[in-house]
C-alpha cells in the first residue's frame, strides 16, 4: 500500500540515507570518514541528483574538515556503487556531499 503523506523521492530518500550510512559504517575502509552521520538526503524531483548533508561534529575521528571532503569525493563512485547494488531502482542518483552546519551554531 502506497503512503500518501509522503512522495517517491522522500521514502527514496530515506533509503539511500539509511544505506549509506551502512555503507560508511560497513564498507569503507578510509579512516578519514569513520563515525560520519548522515543528516539528511535531498533528492531532486526527477531522481537524478542526491543531497547528501553529513556531519563528523559527533565523530571521534580527529581529521579536519578539508581531510573529510576529501575522503568522500574519493569514496563517492564507490558508495554509488555499492548503491546500485542494493538498490533496486533503474538509476542511482548523482550523489553530491554536502557539510552540514547546523552544529556550528550550537
Amino acid at each position: 500500500m502506497k503512503s500518501i503523506d509522503f512522495s517517491r523521492s522522500d521514502r527514496l530518500g530515506d533509503l539511500i540515507k539509511s544505506e549509506i550510512s551502512l555503507i560508511l559504517k560497513n564498507d569503507v575502509k578510509d579512516p578519514r570518514l569513520h563515525g560520519l552521520t548522515i543528516v539528511s538526503v535531498e533528492l531532486s524531483k526527477d531522481i537524478r541528483r542526491a543531497l547528501i548533508y553529513f556531519s563528523s561534529f559527533n565523530s571521534f575521528n580527529e581529521a579536519n574538515k578539508e581531510d573529510v571532503l576529501r575522503g568522500i569525493e574519493k569514496a563517492k563512485g564507490f558508495i554509488r556503487t555499492l548503491l546500485s547494488k542494493r538498490l533496486k531502482i533503474k538509476r542511482v542518483p548523482e550523489l553530491v556531499f554536502k557539510q552540514d552546519t547546523s552544529e556550528l551554531f550550537l
